[in-house]
């Protein structure tokens, strides 16, 4: 049984409980049919020698013995008759059943029944002797005696019963396949939802867990109102006609609001379409999960690589500072002690080198150190037209159109205002790179800031967008890491001093960018 599939087992559940209740019902049906013919005939047995004897009522008045022989045959005819006999008013037996007794007496049972005006009956097991006086005008004209056996009467209802019990078992067992039948078609069409649902789930582990989730939710919009009543997307995705792209965008959230929802609940309909609802639910949640996994995997590399990086700069720009010193100092010594105009040039060239690798030495340790924010509620708006006020003259002599776009609803929060000038500088400054490379008339940098409320969570949003170069789709990953840098004099640690400083204030940063057509860097603080 264990090994047979839903369809078989229904099926057969039906079939054995229709065989059951048939069984069941038809036992109860014939016990009490079976007592009730018994009764009848029975009865139908009483009234048939009562309408006998009445009928040669003047068999008796007459004494006409052949008349009453044939009384006696007739009732004898009759099933379950064991003996019969005919008395005179005066006790002598003149008609039976056995020839031999006509004549003579029976005093045993005419005594009980002489003078009795009315029938009586007299039990013996299964033999019942039924008394049976014929009265004219309150005078005893004679009496009869019949012996019957139920045991017959009941044999005789058994047997029909049992003829009954055979048609049922026929028609039984035509219903029983037709039931077979009908249940294994229709728990074929109400089951293949499942099947449909193992091999998704089947396709789902065997291909796609290594890779993003992309399942397709073969759902039919529901005839519902389309908005979402919880308000935690634009579209109810049980009415959309985009439900993978909402219930994706729900992740997690889905299975945790979702399925408490009045109108999830009245959508779903029966127990297979909730369960087919609830994987699409999972999966989403699985690849909330997993894209989350994946980014915290990502962050924690980056910041692992931070670190390190950060603790072997401290120690190699120490080292390189001291000889710096060294070198710079012998260069100085040279030009003021030495006569000559090639020495003075060279040394000239060496403390230029020595002053360009000193203050990269400075940006390895500044990037070495830990980050500590000093939080104190500003206006982002303004600090950011602070920032941008030294390096706006660069990007206009460059024809570089400087947009700002900020938003007066943006609320002030809590962050470190010199922190947040060396990203603007940074994104700032990297932006006018991507812009001075292309050869564009049309060249634009804009600085953009927004307040909303996402999924009950409100947040500031900076953008810093350019029409620039863009980066390549090989480098997306690489850009926040530690001395990676597409410039020929670039350190590579502007980016990831970017992300460390966004990172110690809880917010998050990610790009959008297409190379040739330019980038987008996208800041996050959740107020909230």
């Amino acid at each position: 049984m264990k090994k047979l599939s839903i369809q078989w087992k229904v099926s057969l559940a039906v079939s054995f409980y229709i065989l059951l209740v048939i069984i069941i019902s038809s036992f109860i049906t014939a016990y009490n049919f079976e007592k009730k013919l018994f009764k009848e005939e029975n009865q139908n047995t009483i009234e048939n020698i009562k309408h006998i004897v009445e009928s040669y009522e003047d068999s008796f008045i007459l004494r006409n013995l052949d008349k009453l022989n044939e009384m006696s045959d007739k009732i004898s005819s009759l099933l379950s008759i064991k003996e019969v006999e005919v008395f005179d008013p005066y006790g002598k037996i003149i008609a039976h059943t056995d020839f031999d007794k006509i004549g003579k007496t029976d005093p045993e049972k005419y005594y009980k029944i002489k003078d009795k005006k009315q029938e009586f009956f007299e039990e013996n097991g299964n033999i019942t002797n039924y008394y049976l006086p014929l009265t004219i005008e309150d005078e005893n004209i004679g009496y009869t005696v019949v012996s019957y056996d139920k045991g017959v009467l009941k044999k005789y209802a058994t047997h029909e019963i049992f003829k009954i019990i055979l048609q049922i078992l026929t028609v039984s067992s035509f219903v029983i396949v037709a039931s077979f039948l009908g249940t294994f078609v229709i728990s074929g069409v109400m089951i293949r939802p499942l099947k449909v649902l193992k091999e998704k789930i089947v396709k789902l582990t065997s291909e796609n867990l290594d890779n993003p989730i992309n399942t397709k939710i073969e759902i039919k919009p529901k005839n519902l109102p389309k908005e979402c009543i919880k308000e935690i997307t634009e579209e109810c995705w049980l009415s959309s006609d985009k439900p993978n792209e909402i219930l994706m965008q729900l992740g997690d959230k889905s299975l945790k609001e979702c399925t408490s929802c009045e109108k999830y609940k009245s959508a779903v309909g029966d127990e297979i379409e909730e369960l087919t609802c609830s994987f699409y639910m999972m999966v989403a949640s699985l690849q909330d999960y997993l894209l989350k996994l994946e980014e915290a995997h990502r962050e924690r590399e980056t910041l692992n690589c931070m670190a390190t990086m950060g603790e072997m700069s401290a120690k190699v720009a120490h080292e390189i500072k001291n000889a710096l010193y060294s070198i710079g100092n012998a260069a100085s010594y040279i030009r003021k002690n030495v006569n000559s105009d090639l020495a003075k040039e060279f040394s000239n060239i060496i403390k230029l080198e020595v002053d360009r690798l000193n203050e990269m030495t400075v940006t390895f340790l500044n990037f070495s150190k830990l980050i500590e924010p000093t939080f104190e509620k500003s206006n982002i708006n303004e600090v950011i037209k602070d920032s941008v006020k030294l390096i706006k003259e660069d990007f206009e002599e460059q024809n570089i159109d400087f947009i700002l776009d900020l938003s007066p609803d943006v609320p002030e929060f809590y962050f470190d205002k010199n922190l947040f000038k060396q990203v603007v500088f940074n994104l700032s400054l990297n932006a006018l790179d991507a812009l001075i490379e292309k050869d564009s008339p049309n060249k634009y940098f804009k600085i953009k800031t927004e307040h909303k409320i996402v999924q009950k969570k409100e947040k500031v949003i900076i953008t810093f967008e350019d029409n620039g170069i863009g980066i390549k789709e090989e480098d997306k990953d690489k850009i926040f890491k530690p001395f990676f840098t597409t410039k020929q004099h670039g350190t590579g640690l502007g980016l990831p001093m970017v992300y460390k400083i966004i990172f110690s204030h809880g917010g998050i940063i990610y790009t959008e960018t297409k190379e040739g057509e330019g980038t987008k860097f996208i800041i996050e603080f959740n107020l909230n």
